[in-house]
């Protein structure tokens, strides 16, 4: 008998550590933390099978007049990943950030849109992308240094995945 929870505690251990490895687990569906060999494009949210990589390299600074900030980014939409298929759609956000006030904005033809800093995850993708572009430009947390209780996406994890993938040669 203590063989047998051996052995089913060693083969829990061997899947946790390989779903850890592998990136962010949804249900029964394993997203990878990076859509690419080079870790340029990094996992930043999943919703009912769809997720949601930012381009590292992209992001452009297209106004820098503190408090105020505007930031482009690309992002690949992967709308099957939770099938295993990553094929992606690629296109660019843009974000416009009120350090003072704390509001981050959506830049849609030239209109702000508010994007409240938590809520549903249906409701808030497009903040997972925002919040990764302002912390690649600034190396700071937008919403998640003051949401990270009420918003479980503004973990650790989230900023970790640029971390990692920053260490590796552009």
């Amino acid at each position: 008998m203590k063989k047998f929870f051996a052995l089913v505690s060693f083969v829990a251990l061997i899947l946790s550590a390989s779903v850890g490895s592998c990136g962010y687990l949804d249900g029964n569906a394993v997203y990878p933390k990076y859509l690419d060999a080079q870790k340029v494009y990094v996992l930043c949210g999943v919703h009912a099978g769809t997720a949601w990589y930012v381009n590292r390299k992209s992001v452009d600074v297209t106004l820098f007049d503190p408090p105020r900030f505007q930031l482009a980014v690309e992002v690949a939409v992967v709308p099957r990943a939770g099938d295993g298929d990553l094929t992606a759609e690629y296109m660019r956000n843009e974000y416009f950030y009120d350090w003072t006030a704390r509001k981050m904005y959506a830049v849609k033809s030239g209109e702000k849109i508010f994007i409240p800093p938590y809520g549903t995850t249906a409701e808030l993708p497009s903040s997972y992308d925002g919040e990764l572009a302002f912390f690649i430009a600034y190396g700071k947390k937008f919403y998640g240094e003051l949401y990270a209780d009420k918003n479980s996406a503004f973990n650790k994890d989230l900023y970790d995945n640029i971390e990692h993938a920053v260490l590796i040669p552009n």
